[in-house]
């Protein structure tokens, strides 16, 4: 185990003088000396031999056993007999001034990159501190932003309930799926300042831009990427027919409130789903109900519950048109006239709920046309990377966010968000990659402000 331990160091039998390894309170000490081999007088530059003295320097070295390891490396200092300084032996363990191996370093760094680890559990595994492994990965994880690509996703997502800014902003590559950057609020004018600040000329690169239903995004994205197209993501624009259709079947509910056992009130309450199926769902299969006490197809008990009322079967058929439209290829002008003609028939039906649909769809028919476009994303088919073209979404924002969330769950939360942020864009960007030397890490060092 001890010579694993040193050949790892790319230390060979013949460069070792002394090597002993002793166990006391489970803690394995490995005490090492080296041969002479002399070194360069960094003063004057003169090779020297001449030993002055010894410093021993100990070093954590937590890889491949699960007990604590100390590396108790005996240094010689050799003094220069032409100009009188003295120059210590080279330390191949570790970094200058620092007690952590190498390896251990390069453990903590690997153990981190998945997401599902946290400060913690790395610290138990390596055998330090919870605060050593965050001032190692402060030390040398910094992402700095990504260029914007040809498409980019926004959005946001709720980072913690402790702070003024609840919401933090995320900006994605829709193409290659990697985080841009996090910003900490979503304020319009935080991220006005943000993208104001990043040359003009790469943000007349993007030519899509990919938001939900949000006004502020859609002015922000109209405004600082003047050659790009606003998408509304499609997902958002189905939910919100969902929850219109909803509304409508809350309403109708309402009358059968007095008779909770009734077929009615049951089909309403706890079959809503069928209410929101996709039209390709296969709901002809015949399955024994509890409530009927006789086998039914989720198709007939779609259909008992829009014989309920008129208005609720019209709102169903409008979600399903606009479902439909949404899946067909359609050439841009006839896909413009389908889109209002739908829009129309939604604001002509005299359902409040489906005429606020229409209004919002019309709101939004441009960014909606729009979403239609598509560009190319990086697949892995048989081993190999090539382009697909898919319709710009925020599907793989969403994605990342999923991972996001999965992130602060496991940590129980972040007080620091600039190590959040490194956290996120070092764990999820598949190509991310640590400094190879120590960084400034004041930026990320948290301190608490004084009380006012």
């Amino acid at each position: 185990m001890t010579n694993d331990i040193i050949s790892s160091f790319g230390i060979k039998q013949e460069d070792i003088e002394l090597l002993t390894s002793t166990r006391k309170n489970g803690t394995l000490t490995i005490r090492i000396r080296l041969v002479n081999r002399g070194v360069r007088c960094q003063a004057c530059g003169k090779y020297i031999r001449k030993i002055k003295d010894y410093r021993h320097h100990l070093i954590r070295n937590s890889v491949f056993i699960s007990e604590p390891c100390v590396i108790d490396y005996s240094a010689r200092r050799f003094l220069c007999p032409y100009c009188g300084k003295t120059t210590s032996e080279p330390n191949p363990f570790t970094d200058r001034f620092r007690n952590i191996s190498t390896d251990t370093v390069d453990n903590v760094l690997s153990l981190l990159k998945k997401y599902n680890e946290t400060f913690s559990s790395v610290a138990r595994a390596t055998q330090l501190s919870t605060t050593k492994v965050m001032q190692i990965f402060d030390t040398y994880v910094q992402p700095k932003r990504k260029k914007f690509s040809s498409s980019i996703c926004l959005d946001e997502f709720y980072f913690s309930r402790k702070r003024r800014k609840k919401y933090a902003f995320l900006i994605l590559d829709f193409t290659k799926g990697n985080i841009i950057d996090i910003l900490e609020s979503r304020e319009k004018h935080k991220i006005s300042s943000y993208f104001y600040s990043i040359p003009i000329e790469e943000r007349k690169l993007v030519k899509y831009v990919s938001i939900d239903m949000n006004d502020i995004y859609r002015d922000i994205a109209k405004t600082y990427f003047p050659h790009a197209l606003v998408c509304a993501d499609p997902f958002h624009v189905l939910k919100h027919l969902s929850e219109m259709l909803d509304l409508v079947r809350l309403r109708v509910l309402r009358r059968y409130e007095q008779d909770k056992k009734s077929d009615e009130y049951y089909l309403l309450k706890y079959q809503k789903h069928l209410l929101f199926s996709d039209i390709s769902d296969d709901i002809t299969t015949v399955k024994k109900n509890h409530h009927f006490r006789y086998s039914i197809t989720d198709r007939q008990k779609l259909e008992m519950m829009l014989m309920l009322d008129e208005e609720l079967r019209e709102a169903y058929e409008l979600k399903d048109s606009y479902l439909l439209f949404n899946r067909v290829d359609y050439d841009s002008k006839t896909r413009e006239q389908v889109f209002l003609a739908i829009v129309n028939r939604m604001t002509d039906s005299g359902i409040n709920e489906m005429v606020r649909a229409g209004n919002t769809l019309f709101h939004w028919k441009e960014e909606i046309l729009n979403s239609f476009c598509t560009d190319c994303r990086w697949k892995k088919v048989d081993g190999k990377k090539v382009q697909i073209f898919y319709r710009v979404s925020n599907g793989p924002i969403e994605g990342r966010n999923k991972y996001i969330k999965m992130i602060l769950k496991l940590a129980n939360g972040y007080s620091n968000f600039e190590r959040f942020r490194n956290r996120c864009m070092y764990s999820l960007n598949k190509f991310e990659q640590r400094s190879d030397e120590p960084v400034d890490h004041e930026v990320t060092r948290h301190f608490k402000k004084p009380r006012e």
